[in-house]
């Protein structure tokens, strides 16, 4: 019965989630569709595209950031149990949505759109940061993970759905600003990296 509830490695765990995000990456580019439009009025037609191009970018860069820090992720935990494998699947729903909200927000560009979009995300930062949180407690993670520094991990994966989650109190102000609200992932991040590395000494 143990050996059916968890167990070493993750390999298949891995290779789900890798199947998954590529699909993902696959549907993200199917909400195009070429314009049916008289060949002068191309240009123009595509141009009404921009917000749709600018939501598949955003979310493509997303996804594939995702799938980094999965990836980096799991190069630590190096055991499993039966939880960890639904929390895991608890990501996966919410990342295979992303498609979804993706379209709507290209081509509304609505507060609620954009609203959509961003609790969609801070779902998605939530549950892979829970698949971390909860195998470093249950003690999954190697023996370079201490409690520390599982902390530090924790609070990383944090950074993007709170981010994400601000921009859903701004949208209700300004939709405009909210747009630019995920910029400041990448300057909190880089202050994690210096905390980081004045912490671990790196």
């Amino acid at each position: 019965m143990v050996a059916l509830l968890g167990g070493d490695g993750t390999d298949r765990i891995e290779a789900l989630t890798d199947g998954v995000l590529a699909i993902v990456l696959t549907l993200l580019v199917l909400q195009f569709e070429v314009p049916d439009v008289a060949p002068s009025a191309l240009p123009a037609a595509l141009a009404d595209q921009e917000t749709l191009a600018v939501s598949y970018v955003l979310s493509f860069a997303i996804v594939g950031l995702y799938w980094t820090i999965h990836h980096n992720l799991f190069r630590d935990i190096v055991e499993h149990d039966r939880l960890l494998l639904w929390l895991n699947l608890c990501f996966l729903c919410s990342i295979s949505f992303l498609p979804y909200p993706t379209e709507v927000l290209g081509t509304y560009g609505t507060t609620f759109a954009w609203i959509l979009y961003a609790v969609t995300l801070s779902l998605v930062g939530s549950t892979l940061t829970a698949v971390w949180a909860y195998a470093a407690h249950a003690g999954f993670t190697s023996d370079r993970i201490d409690a520390r520094l599982a902390r530090l991990i924790t609070i990383r994966g944090l950074i993007s759905p709170a981010t994400f989650a601000l921009s859903i109190a701004v949208a209700t102000v300004n939709l405009s600003i909210a747009y630019v609200v995920p910029l400041l992932i990448a300057p909190l991040q880089l202050l994690w990296v210096r905390y980081y590395g004045r912490a671990t000494g790196n």
